[in-house]
């Protein structure tokens, strides 16, 4: 039986293509697109992915990310928990928001079910401070997901300013 593990991620965005690459330091997490595909009319989470390196160079030359035509953004994580951790555990967390999202053009990850894991998702905005109020695109993505190879469990948290 595989462990089960806990990955916390701090998301940033939503940033314009212009934005992130004047960020051309920012590196190493998972990254959300959004955005409209050709003869669709629903902007959406359109793609998860991950990098080592620098957000800005993966995704300025990513064949799936140009597809997304219209209204074109993108959401930064950088993994806060563990601290340390390889690309297998950026997979992880890939892998769980993929297969329980089903971004359209992601294909691989869609079809297996992930390794037990809890996703804690943590939202901000672009300059850094909490989002008190979930970003309408990324509302449906819970701020917790948590599967057991079984059974799913999901929620939002409440976020309070003292």
């Amino acid at each position: 039986m595989n462990s089960h593990k806990t990955i916390i991620l701090h998301w940033k965005g939503p940033f314009s293509c212009e934005e992130l690459e004047k960020k051309s330091d920012l590196r190493r997490g998972v990254y959300l697109a959004t955005g409209k595909l050709r003869n669709k009319q629903t902007k959406n989470i359109q793609y998860c992915g991950i990098t080592e390196g620098s957000f800005w160079t993966r995704i300025k030359n990513h064949h799936k990310v140009h597809q997304i035509n219209r209204n074109q953004e993108f959401w930064l994580a950088e993994v806060t928990y563990p601290r340390r951790f390889s690309r297998s555990l950026l997979e992880l967390a890939e892998s769980i928001i993929i297969y329980f999202w089903q971004p359209e053009l992601n294909e691989r990850k869609k079809v297996y079910q992930p390794l037990p894991l809890t996703l804690v998702n943590h939202w901000f905005k672009k300059d850094g401070k909490p989002r008190l109020i979930q970003h309408t695109m990324c509302k449906e993505l819970e701020d917790v997901l948590c599967w057991d190879g079984e059974l799913w469990r999901t929620g939002n948290l409440g976020v309070w300013e003292d």
